[in-house]
């Protein structure tokens, strides 16, 4: 069962007899003449842009000519315009039904409710179309006016008899309000007038669970569910019910048994399919029911590319990384391959330890899309992680020049000056990382890099920490960057300013760096904070620092207290 959906500007579409029937005036005047020139170009040609002009300009003639009017409130677009029209053609025409119809449904559009109401309040009062008592009660419901919105289908009634969409839409009416004995009473009386109708039962349903019945709302979903086993409206409805309740191993069988149902498309499957596997906990607390509607899903449509790749995702998930290889290479089989498909193969190749085939297929990454840098920056990775650097040097130099722009050639140069820094060869890295930035000062990488560096090796230390704020202007919240920052502060004896811009780094360190606390513990123990220094050396060590690094600085701290005790004496 459709629920009632308070939309008023779509329900105004469905007015019936939408548009009045134009009355034409005998006239020899410029306007009708306009006005008739409009009306064919409308009509007959479905040219609305010359009929919209020439409309305009027969008011330019007559302001008050109300087939003009009329018609221009059908061709505006603009909802607020096209209302102003009606009610100008309205006001030149008062009693006339077919202008009030046309101006109740762009005060609609218009979003002018009040006088909505007005119009349909006049208009109930002769109609014979259904639509206008409808919508005058969603209209009283929007404004919680209650009492008015059932009268107006009681009205309704009254004169056309018992309508069952009325009753639905008077139970809707209820609710909102919270009038619960009212909606359970209109929901039985549907069931008692046709009680072969799943849609009472839903309905019933929605009552029972409104009021937190849940047990007979249960009842009366499976009762509909058993007059119409094969309508997947009624599935949907449940599945819901069971969703707001938190009951996801029902809710997932029910998923189950609707993809399946051939009337519904694809889309509204593949969303079903999205929505239960796309939040991660979800995902994995109910991995075992979501298994089969996602392998059910895989069955009916091989061939559907999103099928696919939801299916493989979710072999990944459970650990089936060897089936969803197959899978992954059978679908570039005889075909390019996208960027994505070979992303995801060297990931799972690289994940099973199969270094061979990860530079197989980088390879062929730095064949199809030469300009595409990750590629080669995976090979280089890859050369230096088997001790290679020169080879991914070479890899790095070989990219330069498929680089499309100066940012992607400052991106390979910075590269290249990290290899050589990992070499020891200090005068080329330095070389690299100033063709880097020579092409792209903004690149911020390349900036904390070099300064990093220079810190260490305690080399040009004003230059450094020039780059090093530069680096952090570029990406203020990067711990890393505020930790280079903070470090060449300590190298210049600075170590008020480095403790400052460390606690920084330290609030926004999501990854809990060893590295950092270390440093912290550095500068701390250069501001005599001897205990504070010893905290966050032991914390670098639980986060994985060597412990002979740790055991060093202790030493040396030892040492150093001791020599200062012995020159107090």
């Amino acid at each position: 069962m459709r629920r009632v959906v308070f939309c008023f500007a779509l329900a105004a579409v469905i007015f019936c007899g939408a548009f009045a029937p134009l009355h034409t005036v005998a006239q020899s005047s410029k306007q009708l003449s306009l006005y008739t020139d409009a009306l064919k170009r409308y009509l007959i040609h479905n040219d609305t842009t010359t009929a919209l002009k020439l409309v305009n300009q027969a008011l330019a003639e007559d302001s008050t000519y109300m087939p003009a009017l009329n018609l221009l409130s059908r061709l505006e677009r603009d909802p607020q315009k096209a209302w102003r029209a009606a009610e100008a053609a309205l006001a030149a025409d008062t009693t006339n039904s077919h202008l009030q119809q046309q101006a109740a449904e762009l005060s609609l559009r218009a979003q002018q409710y009040d006088r909505a109401k007005q119009l349909l309040t006049t208009l109930t009062k002769e109609s014979q179309n259904l639509d206008h008592f409808r919508l005058l009660a969603l209209l009283h419901n929007m404004s919680k006016d209650r009492k008015q919105a059932v009268a107006a289908l009681d009205s309704a009634e009254v004169r056309f008899g018992k309508i069952d969409v009325f009753n639905h839409l008077r139970q809707q009416i209820y609710l909102d309000g919270g009038e619960l004995d009212k909606a359970l009473k209109c929901a039985l009386d549907g069931v008692e007038s046709a009680p072969y109708d799943p849609a009472n039962h839903i309905a019933l349903a929605e009552v029972y669970a409104a009021s937190g019945v849940d047990s007979l709302a249960d009842v009366s979903f499976n009762k509909a569910i058993a007059l119409d086993k094969t309508n997947p409206a009624v599935w949907f409805e449940y599945a819901r019910f069971l969703d707001n309740r938190s009951r996801h191993t029902e809710m997932l069988l029910v998923w189950r048994n609707i993809i399946d149902f051939e009337q519904v498309n694809l889309q509204t499957k593949l969303s079903i399919v999205e929505s239960i596997t796309s939040k991660r906990d979800f995902y994995r607390k109910n991995f075992l029911l979501i298994e089969p509607i996602v392998e059910r899903m895989y069955q009916l449509y091989p061939d559907n590319a999103r099928v696919v790749d939801s299916y493989i995702s979710h072999l990944i998930a459970g650990n089936r990384v060897e089936e969803a290889l197959v899978m992954l290479k059978g679908q570039i089989k005889g075909i390019k391959p996208s960027l994505e498909q070979l992303d995801r193969i060297i990931e799972i190749e690289y994940y099973i330890n199969r270094t061979d085939s990860v530079e197989v297929y980088i390879d062929k990454g730095i064949e199809l899309y030469p300009t595409h840098d990750s590629f080669w920056s995976l090979k280089s990775w890859l050369q230096t992680k088997r001790g290679d650097h020169k080879g991914a040097i070479n890899t790095l130099k070989s990219a330069l020049k498929y680089a499309e722009n100066s940012v992607a050639r400052s991106s390979l140069w910075g590269g290249i000056g990290d290899k050589y820094y990992e070499m020891g060869q200090m005068r080329k890295s330095y070389g690299a990382y100033n063709k880097a930035l020579s092409l792209n000062f903004d690149n911020a990488v390349v900036l904390n890099n070099y300064a990093y560096h220079l810190s260490v090796m305690e080399q040009s230390l004003k230059e450094a920490l020039r780059m090093a704020k530069k680096a952090t202007e570029l990406s203020p919240n990067n711990a890393t960057y505020l930790d280079t920052l903070a470090w060449v502060y300590y190298k210049l004896g600075e170590y008020e300013q480095a403790k400052k811009v460390m606690q920084q780094a330290m609030s926004f360190d999501k990854e809990k760096s060893s590295e950092l606390a270390l440093h912290y513990g550095d500068i701390l123990d250069a501001l005599g904070s001897t205990f504070m220094a010893q905290t966050y050396w032991r914390k670098a060590l639980e986060r994985g620092a060597a412990a002979e690094v740790i055991e060093q600085r202790l030493e040396a701290q030892q040492l150093r207290l001791k020599e200062e005790k012995g020159g107090q004496k």
